[in-house]
C-alpha cells in the first residue's frame, strides 16, 4: 500500500485556517496599499478620484478582507469534499481571478477609470490574490 504525502499541509482546524487567512489578508492589504501608494506617488492618471476610487485605503482593506473570507470558506469546502485540496483550490482561485478581472475591463472604464488605472487595478488584484492563495493553501507558513 502506498502513502500519499501532501506537499503543503492541510489546515487541521478552523483556528489554523483563520491564522493562515489572516496572514494572507495582512500581506495582501499591505501589498495592495503599496501598489496604490506607488501609483499615487508617481502621479499616474488613474482616472476616478474621491469616494468612487478603488484606490483608497477603505476599499482596499474591505475588498481584501471579503476576498480572504471567501478564500477561507472555499478552501474549507474543498478540503472537506476533495482528495486534492491544494490543487483544486489553486484551480478555483485561478478561475475566480479571471472572473474578477471582467469588471476591471468591462465596467471600470464607464466609471471613469483610465487604461493606466485598469492596469493598476490588475496589479492590485495580483498583489492580493497571490498571498491569499499562498497563505490559505499552506504554501507559506507564519
Amino acid at each position: 500500500m502506498s502513502t500519499v504525502t501532501a506537499r503543503y499541509p492541510v489546515a487541521t482546524s478552523g483556528g489554523e485556517l483563520a491564522r493562515r487567512t489572516a496572514g494572507g489578508v495582512l500581506v495582501g492589504v499591505l501589498a495592495a496599499l503599496v501598489v496604490s501608494g506607488m501609483a499615487t506617488s508617481l502621479g499616474l492618471d488613474l482616472g476616478v478620484t474621491g469616494a468612487q476610487s478603488p484606490f483608497g485605503a477603505i476599499p482596499i482593506v474591505t475588498s481584501t478582507v471579503v476576498a480572504g473570507v471567501g478564500a477561507a470558506v472555499a478552501y474549507a469546502a474543498i478540503v472537506r469534499f476533495t482528495d486534492r485540496p491544494v490543487r483544486n483550490f489553486s484551480a478555483l482561485s485561478a478561475a475566480v481571478f479571471v472572473v474578477m478581472l471582467v469588471p476591471v475591463f468591462v465596467i471600470a472604464p464607464s466609471l471613469g477609470l483610465t487604461t493606466v488605472g485598469q492596469g493598476a487595478l490588475v496589479v492590485m488584484h495580483v498583489a492580493v490574490a497571490a498571498p491569499l492563495v499562498a497563505f490559505v493553501s499552506g504554501a507559506v507558513r507564519l
